[in-house]
């Protein structure tokens, strides 16, 4: 391909064939020439038309094989496109904004306006709004794409929770929403309140987080002001079988409590605490095992089994001080870890909702820590997880009877100080019919080389950086409950009308979009190649051959 200034020429002059082509072609028009100029029966006149018509002839040959295109720019400007959803008020606000001069509704595209779209005779194009089709998506495949979502009051976007995930992990829903007055977003199962959320009249990004109290397949209701707006499916799989120590020099009653709702939710535990000196008591429940998490206090820091769990890469989590600073120094001197706090109030403890007291300290910021979204507990990544809580008391709550609240709150601590587990599988949803998604695998005690998904077989493709880490690109075709490896389950939700569906493929398809080629060049670079259709070489081939026929029949 040789380019121009206005003009490509698609001739590669280190292919042999085009070169073999282009003496033929050279042949077949100084040949029959030649053989028109020795013609002495020929008049003049006559040798010059029929030389004018060969070389005619040889000329359209040579311009089919060069492919010859010419550019022409764009149209810079962009052009609006939105859905049928979003006000004509709102679509003259972003046109005198963005002083634009053009704009189409998404289902009343002309086919002028079409035709330009697919030739690539637009630039650019931005879409306002969420409720795009597919065939909307797909003929500005050669533009720029640009996205100004439109939230409609009162309706849920961009929302997001996890398809699978195992029993007594924190599950987390998010999304934005448009609130036109103060209302409560409210997560349910059945008349259970799961986790609910203020709402203030604008534009909020909300996550709604509960721990999975199920086996199996799930079913929870997000709920605005008493009116359901979507019910969200989800599987949960047996839980991890982790096992936790706590080390305690003298029990209290929140590590007894905590130890407690452990052993309830099946877990191994195993409290180890001093009695007097040199004797040391021991009680498990469920059955024994060796622990992968160790609980206990700032004190026991320098204990030779903390200091042992640590060096294996074991997470410890240290809860119960009462001198923040001092126990930051002891943590630190054990384990090499960087604590460091700073004191807020000259209270005992605060308040910090819900009747959760705590110590009167926050956590200064480090690079390698982590805090722990709505509670004063952070975790620090060293060769192990190390975690520190400055909560004072949490059993008041069990003891009043909340115990969703109390649930929450450890499970999001404890999901944190999770060891490595076996047989990790993530599905993002909503999962839609005809819409790809990604199941990603980590971890398996066995690599897999596919994985079953109904009565599909989907290879899996491994991570070049990680190689315990995989992933299947698949499209549902049904709808409903569809199984995974057997042992799980994805809920695959029909496009039509359900919450999230044009977000979330809008979303999808502008951010695939995104890393496109033609997003990096400015419009005043961009041209249109412009080349002669076929139907059109087809007459010129046929027109010549043509006079080259008829020529001979005339006297002239």
């Amino acid at each position: 391909m040789i380019e121009f200034d206005r003009f490509i020429i698609r001739f590669n002059p280190l292919d042999p064939l085009n070169w073999i082509i282009a003496s033929v072609l050279t042949v077949m028009l100084f040949l029959p020439i030649t053989l028109i100029v020795r013609n002495d029966a020929l008049s003049l006149r006559r040798k010059w038309i029929r030389a004018a018509l060969h070389v005619l002839f040889s000329g359209v040959l040579l311009a089919y094989f060069l492919q010859i295109e010419w550019r022409i720019p764009v149209d810079a400007k962009p052009v609006l496109i939105a859905d049928n959803k979003v006000p004509a008020g709102y679509i003259t606000h972003l046109m005198d904004s963005l002083h634009l001069q053009e704009t189409v509704r998404a289902a009343n595209f002309k086919k002028s306006f079409k035709t330009r779209l697919l030739e690539g005779r637009i630039d650019s194009v931005i879409l306002v709004g969420s409720d795009f089709l597919p065939d909307v998506l797909g003929q500005v495949s050669r533009q720029t794409v640009h996205w100004i979502p439109y939230h409609q009051p009162d309706q849920v976007h961009l929302i997001r929770w996890k398809a699978v995930l195992r029993k007594g992990e924190l599950q987390t829903v998010s999304g934005t929403i448009q609130s036109s007055w103060k209302q409560a977003l409210t997560l349910r199962f059945g008349d259970q309140t799961l986790d609910s959320l203020p709402l203030k009249p604008g534009h909020t990004a909300f996550k709604l987080r509960f721990p999975v109290f199920s086996q199996g397949r799930t079913a929870v209701e997000l709920v605005l002001n008493q009116k359901t707006i979507a019910t969200l499916h989800f599987f949960a799989r047996k839980p991890a079988p982790v096992a936790y120590q706590f080390i305690l020099d003298s029990p209290d009653f929140e590590s007894k409590t905590l130890a407690d709702w452990l052993g309830k939710k099946g877990y191994s535990v195993q409290l180890t605490s001093t009695i007097s000196k040199d004797i040391t008591n021991r009680v498990s429940i469920n059955r024994v095992a060796t622990p992968d998490v160790i609980i206990t206090d700032p004190a026991n820091a320098i204990n030779p089994v903390v200091k042992k769990a640590v060096a294996q890469g074991k997470p410890v989590l240290f809860m119960n001080g009462t001198d923040p600073e001092t126990d930051c120094k002891t943590i630190n001197r054990a384990l090499g870890t960087t604590w460091q706090v700073k004191k807020i109030s000259n209270e005992v403890t605060v308040t910090l909702g819900n009747g959760i007291q705590a110590l009167p300290y926050q956590f200064r910021e480090a690079i390698n820590q982590f805090p722990i979204t709505g509670y004063p507990v952070a975790v620090q990544k060293t060769t192990a997880k190390i975690g520190f809580s400055l909560l004072n008391e949490t059993f008041p709550l069990k003891l009043s009877g909340d115990s969703l609240t109390y649930d929450r709150i450890w499970t999001g601590i404890l999901n944190e100080l999770q060891p490595v587990l076996k047989n990790n599988v993530q599905v993002d949803a909503p999962v839609f019919s005809g819409i790809r998604s990604v199941i990603r695998l980590n971890n398996w005690a066995i690599k897999p080389s596919s994985v079953r998904i109904g009565s599909d077989t989907v290879r899996l493709d491994y991570s070049p950086v990680n190689g315990w880490s995989a992933e299947a690109a698949y499209r549902f075709g049904g709808s409903g409950w569809q199984s995974v490896q057997d042992s799980m389950e994805v809920y695959v939700d029909q496009p039509d009308n359900k919450i999230g569906f044009g977000s979330h493929l809008t979303s999808a398809y502008v951010q695939t979009r995104s890393t496109d080629d033609t997003g990096t060049k400015p419009a005043r670079q961009r041209w249109m190649a412009v080349e002669i259709p076929g139907w059109v070489w087809l007459l010129l081939v046929l027109g010549c051959l043509t006079a080259l026929w008829i020529e001979p029949k005339f006297n002239i």
